[in-house]
């Protein structure tokens, strides 16, 4: 043989083994797609089972039947034999290696297996049978329809394992052929393959609370047998056939928990849950996942897309009831969370508005900025004064019931008629009301707004109930402003220009606006008024004051 040849030879050889390997790969992976789904098609009839077995014992002791319990627990017990039965026979590491001829096959034998299921389902069909003739001879029907729903699942249980018995020993084509032309209605190889990928997407106290659960599962058995073992433990449960019904119930009513079902037509429990957490009003909802199939990728996956527990079926009641009150509960701290949350913003506004009423609102921004006010000096700050001439004699011979109302209207008036002429409220000084114009807000002729206002507050004034008399002072020049104090805060204003235009008012002419000659100036083109002469003013010497008695376009 030339060396061309051997070397063709031993390629050839090299590629005919790695086919051969490449098929043991190919049936190994399709018996263990196999396994899995044959797992969960046997869980759902012992589920059922094992539930109302369950169930029906519960209701008997409630009842006080207890001729009926013995027989209710054979059945039980039967059903957790076929529980262990399916996942000895079933389990992933059935798949050895077989010393005769290397291809992976399950190691135990099919005629003991048949033998092994057909006791305990004989068991169950024989015990549910009598069983209702027992109750229809004593009168409770209502266990009937139960009983009956044991024996249906045991006859099913029944035609699958004989079926999935029969699959067991063919080869992955043979499988993948009888998968497609079985009664079973099994799922295609692509959807056990999707299930299975995790690569495609990454006790027995009662609960403390009682929740609004939705259970979801396309199986009507086993959503019937859930659903009424959560009614029994006291919550309010609604059901949903499939997934797409489960979405449009979830975004229509409010439930504090799902149960969903993974393997399910239209929508699978998969993408239910991926659409859930991706809606940010409906990520917040815990999600237990319930199913048959066992696989540690399939709980891994359920976990990575954010379902809070994973439960596989047939699904112990303490089991489930412990990790349902866990659930509640993380999700009754959750919302507690965000009802204190809301309370903490709730009081935050609050005290933000309270601040914005104390102190102007960009005093406000920087105080929350920086958490103070740097004080400044403002060059040409109209300072009004508006004081109630008389007050102090007005309220000693009246209660404050009947002054602070009409005391209350006339500062409201007063604040509505600052913010229409662009000037900011200092503070009230008892009965006197104390503005500025120029001083946070841009105006462009700062005395001729304060006039404006001042005016405008004469009028408000007369049309009081009270029939007040008030007297306005206006003058006008440069401020120090800043916050004092930390227990109560202020925005304050100082210097000889608020010192003065707090003497124009008090010295100056009821029902009048009266201004500085400094004010008088800014607005002389404007306005026309008269001199009151000049005053002898406390601090000031005399000092002259001008009246305003109207515009010279009026």
């Amino acid at each position: 043989m030339t060396e061309e040849e051997l070397e063709n030879a031993v390629t050839g050889s090299g590629e005919a083994e790695r086919a051969s390997e490449d098929a043991r790969d190919s049936e190994f992976e399709a018996r263990r797609e196999f396994l899995a789904y044959m797992r969960h098609e046997l869980r759902t009839p012992i589920n059922h089972i094992v539930g109302y077995s369950e169930m029906l014992q519960e209701e008997a002791e409630d009842l006080g039947q207890e001729g009926f319990i013995p027989d209710l627990q054979r059945i039980h017990s039967a059903g957790q034999q076929l529980l262990s039965l399916t996942n000895e026979f079933f389990a992933l590491d059935s798949l050895v290696p077989s010393e005769a001829n290397g291809t992976k096959t399950g190691k135990m034998s099919v005629s003991r297996t048949r033998h092994e299921f057909r006791t305990p389902l004989n068991a169950i069909i024989g015990y549910s049978e009598m069983l209702q003739e027992q109750a229809e001879d004593l009168g409770h029907e209502d266990f009937i329809p139960d009983l009956q729903k044991i024996c249906s699942a045991a006859n099913q249980l029944l035609a699958v394992m004989n079926d999935s018995l029969a699959f067991s020993e063919v080869g992955a084509g043979e499988i993948a052929s009888k998968q497609s032309t079985s009664g079973l209605s099994m799922m295609s190889r692509e959807a056990v393959s999707a299930i299975l990928s995790s690569e495609e997407t990454t006790a027995s106290k009662l609960p403390t609370e009682h929740g609004s659960l939705l259970v979801v599962d396309d199986n009507e058995m086993s959503r019937d047998m859930l659903s009424r073992r959560l009614d029994r433990q006291g919550h309010m449960v609604a059901g949903a056939e499939n997934g797409r019904q489960a979405l449009e119930m979830i975004q229509t009513n409010s439930f504090d928990l799902v149960l969903l079902d993974v393997m399910m037509p239209e929508l699978n429990g998969y993408q239910v849950l991926e659409r859930l957490k991706a809606d940010d009003d409906l990520r917040h909802i815990p999600v237990i996942m319930l199913s048959a199939l066992d696989e540690l990728d399939s709980v891994v996956r359920c976990i990575e897309l954010g379902a809070e527990d994973y439960l596989p079926k047939p699904f112990n009641p303490v089991l489930l009831r412990a990790r349902v009150n866990a659930c509640l509960e993380k999700k009754r701290l959750r919302d507690q969370e965000v009802f204190y949350l809301q309370q903490i913003e709730q009081e935050k506004k609050r005290a933000d508005d309270l601040l914005h009423v104390i102190l102007p609102e960009q005093i406000v921004e920087e105080l929350k900025a920086t958490n103070m006010v740097r004080p400044r000096r403002y060059e040409n700050v109209a300072v009004l004064f508006c004081d109630i001439v008389g007050f102090t004699s007005y309220c000693d011979g009246r209660p404050p019931e009947e002054v602070m109302p009409g005391l209350q209207r006339l500062v409201e008036k007063y604040e509505e008629l600052a913010l229409r002429y662009n000037l900011e409220k200092i503070k009230t000084i008892g009965d006197s009301f104390m503005a500025t114009a120029g001083l946070l807000k841009l105006v462009e002729n700062p005395v001729l707004a304060s006039v404006r206002c001042g005016l405008d507050m004469l009028s408000v004034a007369q049309k009081m109930p009270e029939n007040w008399l008030v007297r306005v002072g206006i003058n006008v020049g440069p401020v120090m402003a800043g916050v004092v104090g930390r227990s109560q805060y202020l925005f304050d204003l100082w210097g000889d220009t608020v010192n003065t235009a707090a003497r124009i008012e008090s010295n100056g002419m009821a029902n009048s606006v009266n201004v500085s000659r400094v004010a008088w100036q800014q607005i002389s083109d404007q306005c026309y008024g008269e001199s009151l002469g000049m005053v002898q003013v406390k601090g000031k010497g005399e000092l002259e004051i001008l009246r305003v008695k109207g515009f010279i376009a009026d």
